[in-house]
């Protein structure tokens, strides 16, 4: 559990990464990972004088399998050999499958948006068959009629290698001292944050130029893509969640790019927090009689998951699970000692590889709204011509 501290660290992070303040990142990215280690630290003395169980649960600290236990060991044996390079660069031990497993499961229920993404642990396949929803999979016709349609069309290849992941962390010498099942809690919260802060951008808006292709991107057919990056889509305006306006929006989502007719739900409504709060909840909150409120009223099933990676005064409106991502890990899937974090140079740092892809099942399946002039919701009055008609 993150203090108040650690995360505004984790946000200045995140803000010094936009700005591409290198120096200002590595500040607060060693002062993140130092406070982290020292509240670990601080539980793990509490526990030992208490043996409070609590404590453990509330640190995330669980019983591990023989075969963590065992890379855990390994690991902290050879980040104390005074030739530590060397001997973490010669571990024959990979990082369990179960770490990134309970870290994965942690991500979906914790952050509303990930829970409606396609998401699939792939484990080390750098490959991944998935559906093509925009194409007919099969026609009815006389048992010796001509195949017409070929199944073979209906799927595609992602890559999941093609875009890799890749998580810093420090460990002083001392915090190897608690032992294995404290180590694991840390290094989980640093993959849980490093993924999170990673995984949620890329899905709403990465450009697929070394990440994956956001909600907000043009996949369609023939797109133009300059420099590797996909282009935003064209914003479709929204003044208000009157039925037809906003049926008529969500008509868009109806059609697959082939022009087959496809059903849905509900949707899922993305918009920054300043958005929700000054346009997106004034246009679905409406007034009782009693003068209380009911929120949410939107004339077809919509549930708002707020994200600050888009910019104000736009959403993304898109069919949940219709965008698919696969995350997975390597084969040599181990912690190794790093030297690409230069601004680290007096700080033993390590790091942990993973590889993941992600994009739309179908351009059709995400629209991006303008919601700049979206109106607050009202309650429209028709008054009927009660004349008596002339004799």
């Amino acid at each position: 559990m993150l203090t108040l501290e650690q995360k505004k660290l984790l946000e200045t992070m995140q803000q010094k990464l936009k700005d591409g303040d290198v120096e200002g990142y590595a500040q607060s990215f060693t002062e993140y990972h130092m406070s982290l280690q020292e509240s670990i630290k601080q539980d793990y003395d509490r526990y030992v004088e208490t043996n409070d169980q609590k404590i453990l649960q509330n640190r995330g600290v669980r019983q591990l399998t023989g075969g963590e236990k065992k890379f855990y060991q390994d690991f902290i044996k050879a980040a104390k050999s005074p030739n530590y390079k060397q001997e973490i660069s010669n571990m024959k031990v990979s990082l369990e499958e179960t770490i990134i497993t309970d870290v994965y499961k942690e991500l979906l229920n914790d952050h509303p948006l990930l829970s409606k993404i396609d998401f699939k642990f792939t484990s080390f396949a750098t490959k991944w068959i998935v559906q093509d929803h925009s194409k007919q999979t099969a026609v009815w016709g006389e048992l010796n009629q001509a195949i017409t349609n070929e199944i073979t069309s209906a799927f595609k290849t992602m890559n999941i290698e093609q875009f890799k992941l890749t998580a810093f962390f420090i460990i002083s010498l001392d915090m190897l001292d608690l032992g294995p099942e404290w180590i694991d809690a840390y290094i989980r919260a640093v993959l849980y944050d490093s993924l999170a802060n990673g995984l949620e951008s890329s899905i709403v808006d990465g450009t697929g130029k070394s990440c994956p292709i956001g909600l907000a991107r043009d996949v369609s057919e023939g797109v133009t893509v300059t420099g590797g990056e996909y282009p935003r889509k064209t914003a479709v305006k929204l003044k208000s969640f009157k039925p037809k306006e906003y049926g008529k929006v969500l008509a868009k989502l109806a059609k697959t790019e082939k022009g087959n007719m496809r059903k849905f739900s509900s949707v899922v409504l993305v918009c920054n927090m300043t958005d929700y709060l000054t346009k997106i909840m004034p246009a679905s909150t409406a007034c009782n009689f009693d003068g209380t409120y009911t929120k949410d009223v939107f004339p077809f099933p919509t549930e708002t998951v707020v994200s600050n990676e888009l910019n104000e005064g736009e959403a993304v409106v898109f069919i949940p699970q219709e965008y698919f991502f696969g995350l997975g890990s390597s084969k040599e899937g181990n912690i190794t000692y790093s030297d690409e974090a230069k601004f680290l140079e007096d700080q033993r740092a390590y790091k942990i590889k993973l590889y993941g892809n992600g994009r739309a099942y179908d351009n059709t399946i995400s629209i991006l709204l303008d919601i700049s002039e979206l109106e607050e919701f009202y309650v429209t009055v028709k008054e009927l011509n009660s004349a008596a008609p002339s004799a």
